[in-house]
């Protein structure tokens, strides 16, 4: 046997599982037909969050009446900047699978037989196979992706230049992400949503809120937006039905940020009898294992939520229960939107609470309420949590800071914290996670003056 255990995909997903896998003692290779760190660290995550970040302090030094300086950006060298840092996250990630002694093989791997993986016509043999080969945009009969000016969404992010008008459908995490971004730059955006809200699933305040701040950005946003490409062939145009009319809305750039699909060609499911839902994701228990009790999946290809958090912490479930380690998935995981206003999100929401019949509340506090935030200049957003008798069982927030508070409010939901032990915590002063402390205090015993 040539290995203990062969990763087939080098994303955020198969680079945890085998480094831990590697790190309780077995042999392991990860098989990587692109670049290692996949998708999130190459094109989506690392590079998307640093252009957005960059935008952002632009618009802090708009926002700051004190600061007698204007501001441009200069894209080209922001993209070598977002291009030093994926390699320099790339580079640190090789060096650890190298340091645990894990083999790297280049190429496409597939699996025809049991135990066995195929790369280049090379056989590799194994006990364990962990599939991580994440997914892809697919191309809708409605939106037929080009490669022109039909993209989806981290095609268009890291183009070396953008159009002016950019249309995008879906205001979902990344539709929301990628209009903070065009914005920001100066480019005209549009927003077509097929649901009732933006974000949809999301708390609707959390929603309301960040449609709010991204139209006073000058965002255009149709909602129940029923909508198709009637031409790309210069502009793309899109025939939009609205609850009370019928639009025409075009753009230089439509970027599609809804359709994704597994990635499991040359992976021959059924012969090796791991089993995939309806849409063809490979079904998965909380141990991250397969039907085939020697096959795992983690990441996207695993199934939703399809998100780097989620693929991380799956991978490293996976490599632990090979590695002898009993470990199952985390029954939270935080939601990060790193728009404007950042927005985090786990566990439920009050209506969540009242489809299943149960009975709860939620308090919220906003932003001015915290000393940091007018300190930061950005008094905008809350900090909604929902609590079913004592157990806090949701956390909803937009503001600054979103993103970080959140992971706090994940660790107390994970433990089973209530509001009496919550409360107990000290926060340091000033910081935005004092937000917690006051909905705790208002939970308790009302507000303080």
């Amino acid at each position: 046997m040539d290995f203990d255990v062969i990763v087939i995909g080098g994303g955020v997903g198969g680079y945890s599982a085998a480094l831990r896998a590697a790190e309780l003692g077995k042999k392991v290779a990860i098989i990587e037909k692109d670049e290692i760190g996949g998708e999130c660290i190459n094109r989506a995550c690392i590079p998307s969050k640093t252009l957005i970040d960059a935008v952002k302090i632009l618009n802090k030094i708009k926002k700051a009446s004190w600061i007698k300086a204007s501001a441009t950006l200069d894209y080209e060298e922001l993209s070598r900047f977002k291009d030093k840092i994926i390699e320099s996250v790339k580079g640190k990630m090789i060096k650890n699978l190298e340091n645990r002694s894990v083999t790297i093989i280049k190429g496409k791997g597939e699996i025809k037989r049991e135990g066995e993986v195929d790369v280049n016509g090379k056989i590799y043999t194994t006990d364990k196979i962990v599939i991580a080969t994440g997914s892809s945009p697919i191309s809708l009969s409605a939106f037929p992706l080009n490669g022109k000016n039909v993209l989806d969404p981290w095609t268009a992010m890291n183009l070396p230049s953008l159009p002016q008008k950019i249309v995008i459908v879906g205001g979902g995490v990344a539709g929301v992400e990628l209009a903070t971004l065009f914005k920001a730059m100066g480019k005209d955006v549009t927003i077509l949503e097929l649901m009732p809200q933006l974000l949809p699933g999301f708390d609707k305040d959390i929603a309301n809120e960040t449609k709010k701040r991204l139209e006073e950005r000058g965002v255009k946003i149709y909602l129940q937006a029923n909508s198709k490409i009637i031409e790309s062939e210069d502009k793309v145009v899109f025939d939009v039905t609205l609850p009370s009319s019928n639009e025409k809305v075009s753009g230089d750039l439509a970027v599609i940020t809804i359709g994704r699909k597994p990635n499991t060609e040359g992976i021959d499911l059924q012969a090796v009898h791991v089993n995939v839902d309806k849409r063809g994701y490979i079904i998965v228990n909380d141990r991250a294992e397969t039907s085939n009790p020697k096959y795992y999946a983690v990441g996207d290809v695993a199934g939703m939520p399809l998100s780097a958090t989620k693929a991380w912490k799956q991978g490293i479930v996976a490599g632990d229960n090979i590695g002898g380690i009993s470990s199952t998935m985390p029954k939270y995981s935080p939601i990060s939107i790193f728009a404007d206003l950042e927005i985090g999100s786990v566990g439920k929401t009050l209506d969540d609470l009242k489809k299943d019949n149960v009975e709860g509340k939620e308090i919220t506090v906003k932003m001015e309420d915290i000393p940091r935030a007018w300190t930061l200049n950005e008094t905008e957003g809350f900090l909604k949590i929902v609590v079913s008798g004592n157990k806090i069982v949701g956390a909803h927030m937009v503001g600054e800071g979103a993103t970080e508070v959140i992971n706090t409010l994940s660790l107390a939901l994970e433990a089973g914290l209530t509001v009496d032990d919550l409360y107990k915590v000290l926060f340091s002063h000033p910081t935005v996670t004092e937000i917690i402390s006051e909905v705790m205090q208002r939970l308790k015993y009302g507000e303080v003056y």
